[in-house]
């Protein structure tokens, strides 16, 4: 019966001067490469949605009769490409080491360097694209004659401005929330695009470092 790479791996890391050591090294220099690609893979194509959403959104809000709006969401959306391509970049000064699991120990504290960072620019990005999605719902709804049937209706209702001054309030409450749950929306973000990989990426360091342990 063949072995499984892991005893293969297990039998190279207790007698390195085996005549398969070489082999067994490349083995996991096979497996980190193309962990690291499917990470930089990934990267590049969310770097990809982004710029398309960048110059598609306001052709969307132009036919909304909200253009400005838009733009807004545009430049937000390119700002952020601009970001997550310098830190694909960074990418490449990464110290590589001398072994695989070197470099991706090296990854991996890379990875939530990363995400800490994304993490506090995202705190104000986040309330940003919630206040320009809130402007254009009102601006439809305001053209639509909503302000004036409210009006109509409740003639009493405190207005600032076009502006009831309770969608204010509600509008303002949700926006800090938004503000403080930042971080948590950032990570469950993450996750959803990247949780596997970034699994299989601790998995395998885990996976090494045990390895490693029982020479």
């Amino acid at each position: 019966m063949e072995k499984s790479i892991e005893a293969i791996w297990k039998e190279g890391f207790l007698n390195e001067k085996s005549l398969g050591a070489p082999k067994i090294n490349d083995l996991y220099n096979q497996k980190s490469k193309h962990l690291v690609d499917k990470v930089q893979r990934m990267f590049r194509i969310n770097l990809l949605i982004i710029i398309i959403s960048a110059f598609f959104f306001p052709i969307v809000y132009y036919f909304l009769d909200a253009l400005w709006e838009g733009l807004a969401a545009s430049v937000l959306l390119l700002l952020t490409a601009w970001y997550n391509k310098r830190q694909m970049n960074s990418v490449k000064t990464l110290d590589q080491g001398t072994t695989s699991l070197d470099y991706l120990r090296s990854l991996d504290r890379w990875l939530k360097d990363v995400l800490l960072r994304s993490e506090k620019i995202l705190r104000f990005s986040y309330p940003l694209y919630f206040l320009i999605a809130m402007s254009t719902i009102w601006s439809a709804w305001n053209k639509e004659g909503l302000t004036m049937k409210i009006h109509q209706k409740l003639p009493n209702l405190l207005f600032v401005g076009n502006t009831p001054l309770f969608a204010l309030i509600i509008g303002g409450v949700t926006t800090l929330l938004v503000f403080y749950f930042s971080d948590k929306i950032c990570q469950w973000e993450v996750r959803l695009m990247y949780g596997r990989v970034f699994d299989k990426l601790e998995a395998t360091i885990a996976e090494m470092e045990k390895l490693k342990q029982e020479v």
